[in-house]
């Protein structure tokens, strides 16, 4: 997808960080477009508008397209702009075309510690696990382990949760990609798993708090317009 090809009134996700652990993320509405920025409803935290200013942050834009895949635009700047009375969160990138997302399915950002298990290296490691959808799921490692991690080894991911659950995610490496200030391994599952499905389920249902929040942002806002 090109940033041009964004449409007017997709739903859009950043995520935030602050070069090494996930900070937040937020949804929201692109409102306007144009070739070098989108504007979007305010980015809403507990009824207070965002403000994107601070050093080491990064964010990080999905949109989906028409045919329900998702792209990534990195390295974005957002600020905060009045036009026609009205206040928007101005999103501007230096990507003109965004990364698809080679899991073909929506992920979702977990950033939690998690226990993996990974062919060839011994001991378990505990590290971070950046998110997760229905086939599959990435991780972070800093890269001073150096730990002897390539494409094709299978990877065991052991999620406890709060109330005593445990989940265990399995996969293969696919891609690993050098970060700011970690590396980052992608892991696709062979099949499906169901309790990965309900964890994906709970976690998305926590997202809806933040996501009904800029709806509530976005009702009021085409209310003032049509004042």
């Amino acid at each position: 997808m090109n940033y041009t090809d964004i449409p007017l009134g997709v739903k859009v996700q950043i995520c935030v960080t602050n070069g090494g652990d996930m900070q937040a993320r937020f949804i929201s509405r692109v409102m306007k477009t144009g070739e070098k920025s989108l504007l979007v409803i305010p980015f809403m935290h507990k009824g207070v508008r965002v403000n994107f200013n601070g050093q080491n942050i990064h964010i990080n834009m999905e949109v989906p397209d028409g045919e329900g895949n998702n792209w990534t635009f990195k390295n974005c700047k957002i600020d905060t702009i009045k036009k026609n009375g009205l206040i928007y969160h101005r999103i501007v990138t230096p990507m003109t075309e965004g990364i698809e997302n080679r899991r073909g399915e929506r992920r979702t950002y977990v950033w939690q510690p998690a226990i993996f298990t990974i062919e060839g290296v011994t001991e378990q490691v505990f590290t971070t696990l950046k998110d997760v959808s229905p086939s599959g799921f990435a991780f972070v490692l800093d890269p001073k382990k150096r730990l002897p991690i390539v494409n094709g080894k299978n990877v065991t991911c052991t999620i406890n949760e709060k109330d005593g659950t445990t989940i265990h995610i399995r996969g293969k490496v696919i891609r690993k990609e050098k970060m700011d200030q970690y590396v980052l391994y992608g892991c696709r599952c062979a099949e499906q798993n169901q309790e990965v499905l309900d964890y994906i389920a709970r976690l998305n249902l926590k997202e809806d708090v933040n996501t009904n929040a800029n709806n509530n942002t976005e009702v009021h806002q085409e209310q003032q317009a049509k004042k």
